[in-house]
């Protein structure tokens, strides 16, 4: 998760607010700071997502705000464990997200095949975006792992 800048420097892990359009405001959106350059930049595992929300943003009536990790689950898994856990290295910070990611997987794989007992299929399709939000930038056993609905 953590990568290095051009600069050769390790990122540095922060959450910032990012105005988009001057019409809504995204807090706690995940960023890699270099503290030597001060390049930043989104998590790479979150630019995708992030275009998407952006995209389906409606920019019409009065600005507002929202909170992205209510909208990725990464995102919020990354945020609990940087502002409730007790890590202090980079290293056992990646440790720990990867840990919960298989954890969160675990739970949503549980409530989809309820969901799918019920014949939910809105729900079902929810935990599926979820699960691919955590899925598509996770491995378990040294495997990528992915979710595909069966």
């Amino acid at each position: 998760m953590l990568e290095h800048c051009n600069c050769g420097q390790r990122y540095d892990l922060d959450f910032r607010l990012v105005d988009y359009k001057k019409h809504v405001s995204i807090d706690n959106v995940p960023v890699l700071i270099c503290p030597k350059c001060e390049h930043e930049q989104i998590l790479p595992q979150l630019k995708g997502d992030m275009g998407a929300l952006l995209r389906d943003l409606p920019l019409d009536g009065e600005p507002y705000g929202l909170d992205y990790t209510d909208f990725n689950e990464l995102a919020h898994i990354v945020y609990t464990i940087f502002t409730c856990s007790e890590v202090d290295t980079k290293d056992a910070l990646e440790v720990e997200v990867k840990e919960n990611c298989a954890a969160r997987i675990n739970t949503l794989l549980d409530l989809y095949h309820c969901a799918n007992d019920v014949g939910d299929r809105s729900w079902m399709e929810e935990i599926e975006a979820r699960l691919a939000q955590l899925t598509e930038q996770t491995s378990v056993n040294g495997q990528k792992a992915r979710f595909s609905p069966a």
